[in-house]
């Protein structure tokens, strides 16, 4: 016993007693009452958790309806406030195009009207039908058709009808079966390019043969208009820069662009914004023009489209904006009921399932365009 003990012994403190003390660990409530503290620290942590990153899933998924619906209505709205657009601003439009019945392609027919809509159960088979196999028009919702011309005009220097050639002032780029639109300030054309030369260089394209031949749609080698509009050109005209007095004769190449909701593969549950336009498209050695479809936005469920109509006449716009059924001429140059403005309503939805009950969340989007290319004719 050393003098520790001793003096521990002497005071009434028994040292085995303390040593024993010293060496006892957690007893099983404690050990319980901390894993029970652990485990709700922990709990709360992954609360925190799961809450921020269903947030951050939420803002994402929102944040990218807002981004799809900006891309959708800069794309839309750009096309359909161009709609009739052409570099001369011509109304009286000849149109040499022909399909395999004898008649002008919906697509291509400016004259039946430059913006026309199609309501949730009209049907346009000759672009895109409605169905529910891949990229098919989804029953119930609108669609539209905007016809106009490209930003890349050429000037034409010199046009000869007996040869059928127009000859530009520099190289256009145009190809074989390209669909064109010639014009000066007081008529305008629509054909297709049955030949061009060069064929390459900085001039290719400079010359632009419009002849009808059975490789291609135009009905006639004349490009005079002619009413009623769905008769084949018969008369002379001639585009011609060659003399001073006459107006400037430009060239464009002809855009079409159908606009719809359709489906994403087989699955009809995804849906996205479409855009038909006119392609060339070869088959078997032969090219042939169609109406090629393009995604443009993803995750949009439905397009209703309404408009505005004014008096071409008086230029007093109408209370309503009605639906594709109610306009009965979509002419340009209508004098009844015009169409000057489209109000677009989107509805978008989220592609992961972000709401409280665990669905997609769906927002709808308005937006308005006014038509550019819209007349007052005002009576005297």
């Amino acid at each position: 016993m050393n003098s520790l003990q001793t003096r521990q012994i002497s005071r009434g403190i028994n040292p085995r007693a303390n040593y024993l003390t010293r060496q006892q660990g957690l007893t099983l409530i404690e050990m319980m009452i901390s894993m029970v503290i652990g485990l709700v620290l922990v709990g709360g942590v992954l609360s925190i958790f799961v809450s921020t990153n269903q947030t951050a899933k939420l803002n994402d998924n929102l944040m990218r309806i807002q981004e799809g619906a900006r891309g959708a209505f800069e794309v839309m709205a750009r096309d359909i406030r161009e709609a009739g657009q052409n570099p001369c601003g011509s109304r009286k439009v000849a149109n040499v195009l022909r399909d395999a019945g004898g008649a002008i392609p919906v697509w291509t027919d400016w004259n039946l009207g430059t913006l026309r809509g199609y309501d949730n159960t009209e049907d346009e088979i000759a672009i895109k039908a409605i169905g529910t196999t891949d990229t098919a028009r989804v029953s119930g919702t609108d669609a539209v058709l905007v016809i106009k011309t490209g930003a890349e005009e050429k000037t034409v220097d010199t046009h000869d009808p007996s040869t059928t050639m127009f000859t530009l002032t520099t190289g256009s780029g145009f190809d074989e079966n390209d669909i064109v639109f010639v014009c000066d300030a007081l008529s305008s054309a629509i054909f297709q390019v049955y030949d061009y030369s060069p064929k390459s260089g900085a001039n290719k394209g400079k010359n632009i043969d419009h002849r009808a031949d059975v490789t291609n749609m135009n009905c006639g080698d004349f490009l005079s208009y002619t009413t009623p509009v769905t008769t084949c050109p018969s008369i002379v005209k001639t585009f011609d820069n060659s003399q001073p007095a006459t107006p400037e004769v430009k060239i464009s190449p002809l855009l079409s662009s159908f606009w719809y909701v359709g489906y994403v593969g087989n699955d009809q549950s995804k849906r996205s914004l479409y855009r038909s336009s006119i392609t060339r498209s070869d088959t078997g050695g032969t090219t042939i023009i169609i109406m090629a479809t393009d995604e443009i936005i993803p995750d949009v469920q439905d397009l209703q489209i309404t408009y505005l109509t004014r008096d071409g006449t008086t230029g007093a716009l109408a209370s309503n904006w009605v639906d594709a059924t109610a306009v009965t001429d979509w002419a340009d140059d209508n004098t009844t009921a015009q169409v000057v403005a489209v109000k677009l309503d989107l509805t978008l939805q989220t592609t992961d399932k972000v709401s409280a009950t665990q669905t997609p969340i769906q927002r709808h989007l308005i937006h308005v365009v006014a038509l550019r290319n819209r007349d007052v004719f005002v009576s005297p």
